[in-house]
């Protein structure tokens, strides 16, 4: 395995960081209320930790993590995420990464979720895709401590003039020497913060790619099955799917700073997109698609929409409609 892969900093690639480099001037320069602040770095943490948790194979919604009903285990991997992100914010601007912390990252993610969490495999492992069909024979466990020795020098070199690029490189790595038994797509997502951060190069708010990741999962595997042979395709996909979601926070925040209040929580985000889909829709209809929230929260909710103007209502009581304001 070459480490890094051969690949070329190609038109397109630069074009890509360009457009995401002055978005983070943007966002860097923006004087945001702190009220604002906070909203965007409690949802974008929710989001990216949500996703990553999905693209595993996680069911739950943002909705089921208010929920007393929800499966405790579905909500742990979520919370593991959150946490594990969060010991990423303390890592400090040009502090080398070292194996300590990938361990220590994988630790909290499967943390009383699995008796591995921590520990290098020390068994062969295989991995299968959707049909299980075995696609691919990582690297044997002897192997794994010299690998990883070799991302991590690779890493910390800084040769790469590009940290995105380092960043979206190193994840492909590491998913190919899938050092663990389990949790590594989702450690190896948070690598991609870890990098960034440890080279300076982040936002003050955690960026959800991984809500792109999940709506294009068939792509995101076909790039990592592929991405030593064919690396500038895998990268300008990631690429985009970080610009993507910055694009998505910037139209959300302009809506918000012009006082249209579009920056919404997750639910009430959720709520706006079924009526969109649905022209009219009745109070009975948002409760069986959210059936663990209680009906006043979810009333509340609603209301709160109306305020904002986003949504308005026709008829009294049990004949009350909503649909989206027309603008």
């Amino acid at each position: 395995m070459w480490i890094p892969p051969l690949y070329t900093t190609t038109n397109r690639i630069i074009s890509l960081i360009t457009k995401i480099e002055v978005l983070r001037i943007h966002f860097s320069s923006a004087n945001l209320p702190p009220k604002i602040m906070d909203k965007i770095k409690r949802i974008s943490l929710l989001k990216s930790s949500l996703y990553s948790a999905r693209i595993e194979g996680n069911t739950l919604e943002i909705s089921d993590l208010e929920s007393k009903n929800t499966e405790k285990q579905k909500k742990k991997e979520i919370f593991n995420l959150i946490d594990a992100a969060n010991l990423i914010n303390r890592i400090k601007v040009d502090e080398p990464l070292s194996k300590n912390i990938l361990l220590k990252l994988h630790l909290v993610v499967l943390k009383d979720l699995s008796p591995d969490a921590g520990q290098i495999r020390t068994e062969v492992s295989v991995i299968f895709n959707q049909a299980n069909v075995a696609v691919y024979l990582p690297p044997r466990p002897s192997q794994i401590n010299p690998l990883l020795n070799q991302l991590l020098q690779f890493i910390n070199s800084k040769k790469e003039g590009f940290p995105l690029v380092t960043a979206f490189l190193s994840h492909l790595i590491f998913e190919k020497i899938h050092p663990f038994l389990d949790g590594n797509g989702r450690v190896g997502r948070l690598l991609i913060s870890a990098v960034l951060k440890s080279y300076g190069w982040n936002f003050a708010f955690a960026v959800p790619f991984e809500e792109y990741l999940d709506a294009h999962k068939s792509d995101y595997y076909f790039h990592l099955d592929k991405g030593l042979q064919n690396t500038n395709e895998y990268l300008e996909f990631m690429l985009e799917a970080y610009l993507d979601q910055l694009e998505t926070l910037k139209n959300q925040l302009e809506e918000e700073i012009a006082n249209k209040q579009r920056f919404l929580a997750p639910r009430q985000e959720e709520i706006v997109n079924i009526m969109k889909d649905h022209k009219v829709i009745s109070f009975d209809m948002i409760r069986r698609r959210f059936p663990k929230i209680p009906g006043r929260t979810l009333r509340y909710d609603l209301k709160s929409l109306v305020d904002k103007g986003l949504i308005e209502t026709s008829g009294k009581t049990r004949g009350r409609y909503y649909r989206i304001v027309q603008k």
